[in-house]
């Protein structure tokens, strides 16, 4: 059984919803818990990595591919693997922020602009794979 398309709605879900208590955090403060946005954005980073090794797990499985459905893989996992490391990098250096309590509105506003990159990213990899599957049914 492939684990892979079980796995990857987490941090989809996850990372979508921590670009939006971002964008409510900054643009209406008052109305959010401190740090909601690390709680979800924590399980969200998380969760990229075993849906990256499902995924390199479900690749190899793969066999007499279409040259441009390996080249449209290989774009899911050019993403998927942005969408990973810019994950862990962001959320190192979030935590790193909260450890040393900067937190103003220049904070809020930049870590909104690279959590609005990283949910593009997302976006841009579940596209690509809702693609593979419904389709090219891979």
């Amino acid at each position: 059984m492939d684990a892979h398309p079980y796995i990857v709605h987490f941090p989809i879900a996850l990372i979508i919803l921590s670009f939006f208590y971002q964008c409510l955090t900054v643009f209406m403060p008052s109305r959010l818990p401190t740090q909601l946005t690390l709680w979800a954005l924590v399980p969200g980073v998380l969760a990229t990595i075993p849906a990256v090794l499902t995924g390199e797990k479900a690749e190899g499985s793969l066999t007499d591919i279409p040259e441009e459905i390996h080249d449209l893989i290989e774009t899911h996992e050019l993403f998927a693997n942005i969408t990973a490391w810019g994950g862990i990098i962001l959320l190192c250096v979030w935590l790193y922020l909260v450890m040393k309590k900067v937190d103003n509105k220049q904070v809020q506003l930049l870590l909104l602009a690279f959590l609005g990159l990283l949910f593009a990213s997302v976006c841009v990899t579940g596209y690509i794979g809702g693609q593979l599957v419904h389709v090219h049914d891979i």
